[in-house]
């Protein structure tokens, strides 16, 4: 099995808050050395350019420090706010948000590309219809619970943000093989003919 990979698109965010605790006195230079391989301490310097691709062993380093900063899991997934917030603004995600929310599922198109964007040669299956969804992602499991616990909250936020109405958008799997994201319109009124509909016009599109 290959050892994955992830975007430079997420290393990003987490190299800049560990080294702003670092610069803010929060984290000792030594100990970051001696914790960090040479890669992961290089990052918090020269940050990784986006379209670049890191080996998960140098980045579960940085999520260890920095869930153990924010109190856990807990803490990165509403940290995973943050880090999509600003990739709405400032990366190429934010086309693939706008042009998803003129899709019927643009919440289940959002995350399976944006999973195939963050996590390299993952392979993805997608179920729902309009008002309901579930992708599986699939190429995580050699991920560790900190960062898939992180990874599976940007995409939930991203996906969230891929239709107008109110999706109530989760994930689950942290401590599993795969890492599902699903959703659901909390007010559909759509006829189930209507979503058994649509539902098949959009896997149609949805085959990766």
């Amino acid at each position: 099995m290959n050892t994955p990979e992830l975007s430079g698109l997420l290393v990003q965010p987490i190299a800049q808050r560990v080294g702003a605790w670092l610069a803010n006195g929060k984290l000792d230079e030594d100990d970051l050395d001696a914790t960090l391989s040479s890669t992961a301490r290089g990052w918090l310097d020269h940050s990784i350019a986006a379209s670049d691709w890191a080996p998960q062993a140098e980045l579960e380093e940085l999520v260890a420090i920095a869930a153990e900063q924010l109190g856990g899991e807990a803490g990165l997934v509403e940290w995973a706010d943050d880090i999509v917030a600003d990739w709405l603004v400032n990366s190429q995600l934010s086309t693939l948000v706008s042009g998803a929310q003129r899709l019927v599922d643009g919440p289940g198109f959002i995350a399976s590309q944006a999973g195939e964007q963050l996590l390299r040669s993952s392979r993805w299956t997608y179920e729902g219809s309009s008002g309901s969804f579930s992708v599986r992602l699939e190429g995580a499991e050699a991920l560790g619970p900190a960062l898939k616990a992180l990874l599976g909250a940007c995409l939930a936020r991203l996906a969230a943000e891929g239709d107008q109405r109110a999706f109530d958008v989760r994930f689950e799997g942290v401590d599993d093989a795969e890492l599902v994201v699903f959703g659901e319109l909390d007010d559909s009124k759509a006829s189930d003919e209507e979503s058994q509909v649509v539902g098949r016009l959009h896997r149609a599109a949805l085959i990766p």
